[in-house]
């Protein structure tokens, strides 16, 4: 049963946030200018490879967040039974989450792609596109992970401290100073965690809703 499709699934989490790393840091690396609007036009048009290639992994690794998701969601039914209206928030926010943040570099993208024909200004502005998708991932992840944290803390589908964990990371997500810090470095742990969890622990068989 260790190559069930649950577990299968759960890998999907470690190769989202793999993914997601490797796109950050090959974006990351291409040293985007933060003063004129010549200087981004500039950059778009010499880094349109490394662009194209990070957005793609990126939003690749999104991809795979909704296979984890799946999987996520199957041990979380298993446990709150035929209702599932905690399972069915998280499963939708999570699948929110993960379309938004397919979405996040869409700006990116779209000047790589369009290079020749962008202005000065109109590249500048592509380069904040992610900021709005980022806060509405930011919600859309601390209502996934507050949902989960709910069942996790409540029918013991993971480990309480895992529940305990996701919970802490909503919260972080809803402070506007620090809330980023959730969605980039606290989600992906967290998501890593979990994949590893639901791989090592045995499946639970559906049925009646722990006590």
């Amino acid at each position: 049963m260790r190559w069930g499709w649950e577990r299968l699934a759960a890998l999907a989490g470690v190769v989202a946030v793999v993914l997601w790393v490797v796109g950050a840091v090959m974006q990351d690396s291409s040293n985007l200018p933060q003063e004129t609007p010549e200087e981004t036009l500039a950059w778009f048009r010499a880094e349109t490879g490394t662009l194209l290639a990070s957005s793609y992994l990126w939003m690749l690794g999104s991809v795979f967040f909704l296979i984890f998701l799946g999987a996520l969601r199957l041990r979380l039914l298993a446990v709150e039974g035929p209702t599932a209206f905690f399972t069915a928030i998280a499963f939708a926010g999570g699948t929110a989450t993960a379309i938004l943040t397919m979405l996040m570099p869409g700006g990116i993208l779209a000047g790589a792609i369009s290079e020749n024909d962008l202005t000065a200004d109109a590249a500048l502005t592509l380069t904040f596109v992610e900021l709005a998708f980022f806060g509405a991932a930011k919600l859309s992840a601390a209502l996934m992970l507050a949902a989960a944290a709910v069942v996790i803390l409540r029918y013991r589908a993971l480990p309480r401290w895992i529940g305990w964990s996701a919970l802490l990371l909503a919260l972080l997500m809803l402070i506007p100073p620090i809330g980023w810090a959730g969605l980039l470095l606290g989600l992906p742990l967290w998501t890593l965690v979990v994949a590893i969890t639901l791989w090592m622990r045995p499946a639970i068989e559906p049925g009646a809703p722990r006590a």
